[in-house]
């Protein structure tokens, strides 16, 4: 779920929030903990494997990811494998709102069989979802493309989930199918979703694009921090009451199987940016306390 240099600017303040402790335990549909980019280039799991039990992981090519996946899953984790460069070619256009538009490959039979035969091990038992398309409405997809792409995904997996994350001002654009299982989308700078009236129309309208009852809902929550963040006059600890109101949302939200933190690394986005694992101490301890009630 990358987030582009664009979404910053949709840092809207729409209320206040509490710095509450957490009091709850984790219920039971809540299933899943983890963070974005865990293993996109460089592999950060042992920093953080005693508090997740979800891997971000992205292919580099067409080879068997084997190995890789038994290092993820050695704790019991699983993960999420991206499958966006087996299908997607991004192309220029100016009318996109993010400069792109995503055009299905013509060869896209060709790569993700052969990534297939690479990977015959692959199973639910492992593989907590796949992602096929980051934000596609926002990248001005063609929806029955998209459409293509998860029907052939679940033809050769039919038991692993298909997840896809939205952009928050294009969600009526985009169509679900049955071979969607789990989906989101990633607003950033909301201080307190749960009580936030513009998160939760979006919420709501994103529940009401499910076509059955057994898909689930993913919410992105933050763990970065940004010079732009500073220079609004926010301090770095308005992270913590933001991070409990995600949590205390999932909770609530019976159909949400998955808390999933952006980002782990500092500075994939822009040179400016903190990911978690450069947040200050108090951040990151609460963030680490609500991983520990999800997965322990």
């Amino acid at each position: 779920m990358t987030i582009k240099p664009y979404i910053f600017a949709l840092f809207l303040i729409f209320s206040c929030a509490k710095n509450e402790d957490i009091k709850n335990q984790n219920p039971t549909h809540l299933k899943y903990f983890g963070f974005a980019i865990t293993d996109c280039g460089t592999n950060y799991l042992n920093q953080v494997d005693h508090f997740v039990n979800l891997v971000d992981m992205c292919p580099t090519d067409l080879t068997s990811l084997e190995n890789r996946i038994e290092i993820n899953t050695l704790n019991d984790n699983k993960v999420i494998i991206h499958l966006q460069g087996l299908f997607i070619d991004p192309v220029a256009d100016p009318s996109s709102p993010t400069g792109i538009r995503y055009e299905l490959l013509s060869n896209y039979a060709e790569l993700f069989n052969t990534w297939k035969a690479n990977n015959t091990f692959i199973s639910s038992e492992k593989v907590a979802a796949f992602t096929v398309a980051d934000e596609p409405a926002w990248n001005k997809m063609n929806m029955n493309d998209l459409a293509t792409i998860t029907k052939f995904i679940k033809q050769a997996f039919p038991k692993i989930p298909i997840m896809l994350i939205e952009a928050p001002d294009v969600i009526h654009n985009l169509e679900i199918t049955d071979d969607i299982d789990w989906m989101g989308f990633d607003r950033y700078g909301t201080l307190d979703p749960l009580n936030d009236t513009e998160y939760l129309n979006r919420l709501a309208l994103i529940k009401s694009k499910r076509t059955n009852t057994n898909q689930k809902m993913v919410l992105i929550m933050e763990s970065q921090w940004l010079d732009y963040y500073t220079n609004e006059g926010f301090e770095e600890s308005v992270l913590i009451p933001m991070a409990n109101s995600y949590y205390e949302l999932a909770k609530k939200e019976k159909d949400v199987i998955a808390l999933i933190s952006y980002l782990l690394p500092s500075g994939f986005d822009a040179p400016d940016q903190k990911g978690f694992l450069d947040l200050s101490t108090e951040v990151q301890k609460t963030i680490k306390t609500i991983g520990n009630e999800i997965v322990n």
